[in-house]
């Protein structure tokens, strides 16, 4: 009982650190790197009980591989610095390495003291995804890492980026032109790695350009010697190396974190691509702190537009090319307050970001608003929503689009979905789960822009839906371009050996509608048939009926050659 008298009596300090770190296990080590207190679920992490690891040497817990990375977190924590989410591998007593993260710093009673708070990864990058070369972190997964520290992080003390841009790599070796020399890699891997967060956080985006994620506290200046000291070890017989480096401080406390790490991911993802057109370091690097502003300020103003519903929706008629008959309208979105602002460019920006999840939803809840009002309250009447196959990947998204959908069994039959897709989807069968589901409520899902960009074949083969909508660049020029029409063709035979039906868009005039019903096209939708409206008044007789579209016999009819 003596003991664990003692062990309630440490300072409350250790307890509120372990709070804080919600780890799994917590040690207290002395200067000498000796366990002198330990706590937590050490059993389930470590297969040994927390007393047990009293008097070991903390370092015999880690695997051999990691004693680098372990090593410069316990030099880092020494200077009294804290240590949040380092990546390493523990040593379980069957030899089994378990993957952990270390946060720590120096115990605030016993300076000379470490405080090691060790827990399970969470959703840090997977380890293997590294390059060859350095064993530093791929861009993607450093971005992923990046995003991850940025959440967790302490708004009031916010992480530095540096990037490391190196100079032309064939002075460095004529041997080996082109690629990093194998010692000076290492060597400025290690350098770089010991002056990051948590001994890890550095990722290298191509041959000449990485990235370190560090504190306030290591300038760049210690980057930049870090690099040429890594030369000079490693290449003595080289010309002395001088790389570009530029900083840009992670300060986003204006949004929440998750949005701030979207807001980096989106940031960095823009700076790669400008750097692959060219530009130097030090040019780029000027236009990345207010483009992380820039995009920090329009994160806040999506946000701003669906808390406020500071948005319209507009209605463009989509018509059976056999039968004249509206089969529905699409709802396309409208920003108020700014007439120069795209609507296509904020949807663009949102799906980018990460956002995309919550537009969709606001839009879908306003539709579903009109739809109960007495302007749209006809069975004739349907209307499709947009939701992007982001929207459709993410778990949060699509946990509350069943709980509308749920509330919706009204208007089964009468909401039909598009999915819309700007960046190809990774997880197709998980969409195509969602979509099935979608469908099995009564509700149509149509792939729009198909054949443009990343809505290809291989979408019909993985997402089963109900209409496919080609895309308006073939229906534009179909009339002058015997490729298009063979295109168009093939889709329509494709689509109705699956039993899908086919929409045409950019359906602009009277001559091509006539090739349309041709080619077998079943729905179109463009300026013949009518501009995105907004319903003029409450009464669905009138609020509907335009120069071209007028109620026959209870539905709602194109007039043929109203818009010749």
């Amino acid at each position: 009982m003596t003991a664990k008298r003692d062990d309630l009596g440490r300072s409350s300090d250790i307890y509120v650190a372990f709070a804080f770190a919600a780890a799994d296990v917590l040690v207290e080590v002395d200067a000498a790197g000796t366990i002198g207190f330990a706590v937590g679920a050490a059993m389930a992490l470590l297969g040994q009980g927390a007393r047990g690891l009293t008097g070991q040497p903390v370092r015999r817990l880690v695997h051999p591989d990691d004693h680098d990375v372990f090593d410069q977190a316990l030099a880092q924590m020494g200077r009294g610095e804290r240590v949040r989410n380092a990546r390493l591998r523990l040593l379980r007593p069957e030899s089994r390495a378990v993957d952990v993260v270390l946060s720590g710093y120096p115990n605030p009673a016993q300076p000379d003291r470490l405080l090691l708070a060790f827990g399970h990864p969470g959703g840090l990058p997977p380890r293997e995804s590294r390059v060859a070369e350095t064993g530093l972190l791929d861009k993607d997964s450093f971005q992923a890492m990046a995003a991850h520290l940025l959440e967790d992080g302490d708004p009031a003390q916010p992480y530095q980026l540096t990037l490391v841009e190196l100079p032309d790599l064939a002075a460095l070796s004529a041997e080996e032109r082109g690629t990093l020399p194998a010692g000076f890699a290492a060597e400025l891997s290690a350098r770089l790695k010991s002056l990051s967060v948590g001994g890890d956080a550095v990722g290298q985006f191509d041959e000449g350009h990485f990235g370190v994620l560090h504190d306030a506290s290591v300038s760049t200046g210690a980057i930049s010697e870090s690099v040429a000291l890594a030369a000079r070890e490693a290449l003595p017989e080289a010309p002395a190396l001088s790389a570009s480096v530029a900083t840009l401080v992670l300060d986003v406390a204006d949004i929440p974190p998750d949005e701030a790490a979207r807001a980096l991911t989106y940031t960095l993802n823009r700076f790669s691509r400008d750097s692959r057109n060219g530009g130097d370091l030090a040019s780029l690097m000027r236009d990345l702190q207010p483009r992380l502003s820039a995009t920090v300020r329009q994160m806040n103003e999506v946000r701003q537009l669906v808390g406020s519903g500071d948005f319209d929706l507009m209605f463009q008629p989509i018509v059976d090319l056999w039968t004249n008959v509206v089969h529905h309208f699409e709802c396309l979105v409208r920003f108020q307050g700014d007439d120069a602002r795209s609507p296509y460019e904020t949807v663009a920006f949102a799906e980018d970001v990460g956002m995309v999840g919550m537009l969709d939803l606001a839009l879908l809840e306003r539709a579903i608003r009109i739809m109960r009002s007495p302007v749209a309250r006809s069975d004739s009447l349907r209307f499709a929503v947009n939701l992007s196959g982001r929207s459709l990947s993410d778990p949060a998204v699509v946990r509350e689009l069943r709980r509308i959908l749920a509330g919706a069994g009204d208007l089964r039959r009468r909401l039909v979905f598009e999915m819309t897709e700007s960046a190809e989807i990774l997880d197709l069968r998980a969409v195509n789960e969602v979509i099935q589901g979608i469908r099995a409520q009564g509700h149509e899902v149509c792939l729009d822009d198909f054949g443009a960009g990343n809505a290809a074949f291989h979408y019909l083969r993985a997402l089963k839906v109900d209409n496919v909508k080609i895309d308006g660049s073939y229906i534009r020029d179909a009339m002058r371009s015997n490729e298009n029409v063979s295109f168009i063709k093939a889709i329509v035979q494709l689509c109705t050996d699956l039993g899908i039906t086919t929409t045409a868009e950019y359906v602009e005039d009277q001559e091509t509608a006539a090739l349309l019903r041709v080619l077998k096209v079943r729905f179109g939708q463009g300026w013949y048939f009518g501009k995105p409206q907004r319903p003029s008044g409450e009464d669905p007789l009138t609020a509907w009926r335009t120069p071209a579209l007028d109620w026959r016999k209870g539905l709602l009819y194109f007039k043929t050659g109203a818009n010749a």
